[in-house]
């Protein structure tokens, strides 16, 4: 007996919102994506904050959810993923996101992960932000 795929079991019921700071629907390349995993308004403000940090206008902050995730990603130089633990949460990282909008969004970046690094704590996303790592974990 074989399990459900990853894809089949990730929750596609969450809605699809837009969280941007900053709406790309130019064909520039943007120079970061900062995705977080949370998929409502606290994830979309974690991702606007580390988007902002990321300094120059060069970053997009979107949620999980966003109807344009993968072509988003693919048009990114490098992505950074917000996925805080339990610890890293209660410092003040970002939100924790459930197991199912989790399992999505790993569902949604299959096949895009050669320039995506996931953050789970406040350290990881500096040392992204500092261009020490830009594959994923």
């Amino acid at each position: 007996m074989s399990s459900p795929s990853l894809a089949a079991r990730a929750d596609t019921s969450l809605p699809e919102t837009h969280a941007t700071t900053e709406a790309r629907t130019d064909a520039a390349r943007p120079e970061s994506l900062v995705i977080s995993v949370r998929a409502d308004e606290r994830g979309a403000g974690a991702a606007a904050r580390w988007a902002e940090r990321v300094g120059g206008g060069g970053a997009t902050a979107l949620v999980s959810s966003d109807a344009q995730l993968e072509n988003q990603v693919d048009a990114a130089a490098r992505v950074l993923v917000l996925d805080p633990g339990l610890m890293a949460a209660r410092r003040g990282f970002g939100a924790r996101a459930t197991s199912r909008e989790r399992l999505r969004l790993v569902s949604r970046l299959a096949g895009h992960a050669d320039h995506v690094t996931w953050a789970a704590t406040d350290a990881q996303a500096t040392e992204w932000l500092r261009g020490g790592t830009t594959r994923g974990r």
